[in-house]
């Protein structure tokens, strides 16, 4: 069992990580998240640095947050490809398969990392899982007929249920769809499960990031350890 305090030390630690990956006059996607908060946070420090920054962002959360500390945001768009992504996960496997999502943010994580250069993920020791499946999976579905996607998934999944927030309202995404979290069976295979899903209409996209790791930064015995692949894995 983890302690608060341990982990927001650790979330803390690992934002101020990784600031030392950035250089002048990168592009960065800039990730979503408690960790990803910390570390806008960290780099409003640094005006040196983050004011010679294009900073494409996954969430208008985190957009509102880096305009907030002076950053200079700006949008997706052909003339600009990101050097570098910075973000967090929710779960990490001994494969580095992540699951990733927990915030809604899901789709924009997943389209910038896909197009950035160098992908490094940030996540404390309670996020380090053997396999993926006790946080439940977000899959996001086009709010049209999500009730009919929903069904159409549902056999995929130990069980699904609608996203909603606490004032009872259905939790829509920045680009306005609805999340359905899922549980994921005992002894999925969690390539075929993203293969499966993406077969069928209206879904968007799934919280699965598999292959998207460059770099990962976790904590071992309280330290920042930084995993490049497989075999530097230690849980």
């Amino acid at each position: 069992m983890m302690y608060q305090k341990d982990q927001d030390k650790q979330k803390s630690l690992l934002a101020k990580s990784a600031i030392d990956y950035l250089e002048k006059g990168m592009v960065l996607g800039l990730g979503t998240g408690s960790t990803i908060d910390l570390f806008i946070s960290e780099l409003s420090k640094f005006e040196n640095l983050f004011s010679s920054l294009k900073i494409v962002a996954t969430s208008k959360v985190s957009a509102k947050k880096a305009i907030d500390n002076r950053m200079n945001v700006v949008g997706p768009d052909k003339c600009i490809e990101p050097d570098i992504c910075i973000d967090g996960a929710d779960e990490v496997d001994r494969s580095l398969s992540m699951i990733k999502g927990g915030g809604g943010a899901l789709l924009w994580e997943k389209i910038i990392a896909y197009r950035a250069s160098k992908r490094i993920y940030l996540a404390d020791e309670s996020k380090q899982v053997a396999r993926l499946g006790a946080f439940p999976l977000p899959v996001e579905i086009i709010e049209y007929g999500h009730e009919w996607t929903a069904a159409a998934i549902e056999p995929l999944f130990k069980s699904v249920q609608l996203r909603k927030e606490t004032t009872g309202n259905i939790f829509k995404t920045d680009s306005n769809n609805v999340i359905y979290d899922c549980f994921i069976k005992d002894e999925e295979d969690t390539a075929n499960l993203d293969f499966n899903l993406s077969a069928v209409p209206g879904v968007v996209t799934s919280g699965l990031f598999c292959s998207f790791i460059d770099v990962l930064l976790t904590c071992r015995d309280g330290e920042v350890a930084e995993i490049t692949g497989k075999e530097n894995v230690f849980w």
